[in-house]
């Protein structure tokens, strides 16, 4: 894709974080906290990680580091529960994920939970939210494989998916609507794109690489805020730099439901110009923008067509290295990324462009 007929985002603010960031995201109640997870690699295979916490000045949109906290290990993923926004959950390289308490008035934070989901040597990748549960969440892992926990008053189970991918797993998601809130998709290393049943832990379909040309780093469906009259479509990821939707050939696109062996069919695919490594919607009603963060080429808006997608903004500033994080404020005025070796954070418009 030659970025040069892309209309470039205007930048807000940029700061740099204490350590390389590897995930962030903006609180959903107050659009001036940005919550930030970061990993450092130390000799001796030591991964450190810490959550910083910044404030976005709303006038002048400039960053200041209000907080930062040792997190035990490296984070590689970091959420707010989607139904109490007081929790903060963190994958990290020590196999285990964490549930935080956070007050946004004082910017304290305290750990309230953890569970180790995998051995020590393994690193968690990422955390998806249940559709059908608040207490339940799937994790992937470097070792390949998928689980889910429910947790909360309790309880602490951890289901294993029965197939595991080849190479590391980077992403899981759950389907959001119809038949679909009962199966988990996942990413990984090995090219693979693969569905499971929560129902019986038992996997109903996987690709191969005739589906994607590397290894798979982001999924996103459709739900009933984003993309929803397409609930047959799916958006994934690659390092191989390319968006690409996926009609999941389902029974019944109103409530639609997977078909065991009948394989998705890619109906678009676009070079973006970098690993596709994130992909996050508007939180904006009847907003079909999405975000992606691409690596080492910065960040794109992309927007919802008739046939499929395009590219409307394109943003890359400061960002030297691999623009791994990103999120929008809750009133779509602006979003936040990240690059990670050299530790950059920018706050940009989706909206304005600058003036060639």
């Amino acid at each position: 894709m030659n970025d040069t007929n892309i209309p470039v985002s205007q930048r807000l603010s940029c700061t740099t974080s204490r350590l390389p960031p590897c995930c962030l995201v903006v609180h959903p109640k107050d659009k001036s906290l940005v919550i930030v997870g970061t990993y450092k690699l130390h000799e001796g295979d030591l991964r450190e990680g810490t959550i910083e916490i910044y404030k976005v000045d709303l006038e002048d949109k400039s960053l200041k580091l209000m907080a930062d906290y040792a997190a035990g290990s490296a984070i590689l993923d970091l959420k707010i529960h989607p139904k109490n926004s007081d929790l903060i959950f963190t994958c990290h390289s020590t196999g285990e994920v964490k549930i935080w308490r956070i007050d946004i008035g004082d910017l304290t934070l305290k750990e309230q939970d953890h569970h180790q989901i995998v051995e020590n040597t393994t690193l968690l990748t990422s955390i998806a939210f249940s559709p059908n549960s608040d207490e339940e969440i799937a994790l992937t892992a470097t070792d390949g494989s998928v689980s889910t926990l429910c947790y909360g008053s309790g309880k602490r189970l951890i289901t294993p998916m029965h197939t595991t991918h080849d190479l590391e797993c980077w992403i899981g998601t759950y389907g959001q609507v119809g038949d679909l809130r009962n199966v988990i998709f996942t990413g990984g290393d090995d090219g693979k794109l693969m569905a499971y049943d929560l129902r019986s832990s038992s996997r109903i379909w996987s690709t191969n690489y005739n589906h994607h040309d590397a290894g798979v780093t982001s999924i996103l469906c459709p739900s009933e805020t984003w993309n929803a009259n397409k609930s047959n479509q799916m958006w994934t990821g690659s390092y191989d730099d390319c968006l690409r939707i996926f009609d999941l050939r389902v029974m019944d696109a109103k409530a639609p439901s997977l078909i065991e062996g009948y394989f998705p069919r890619v109906i678009q695919k676009t070079n973006l110009g970098g690993g596709v490594w994130r992909l996050l919607p508007s939180p904006l009603p009847n907003d079909d923008r999405v975000l992606s963060c691409c690596m080492y080429n910065g960040a794109r808006i992309v927007e919802v067509s008739d046939d499929g997608f395009e590219v409307s903004r394109y943003f890359k500033g400061d960002h030297e290295s691999m623009c791994y994080a990103g999120d929008w404020s809750t009133d779509g005025e602006f979003v936040v990324t990240s690059s990670f070796y050299d530790k950059v954070i920018q706050v940009w418009t989706p909206d304005k462009v600058v003036k060639q």
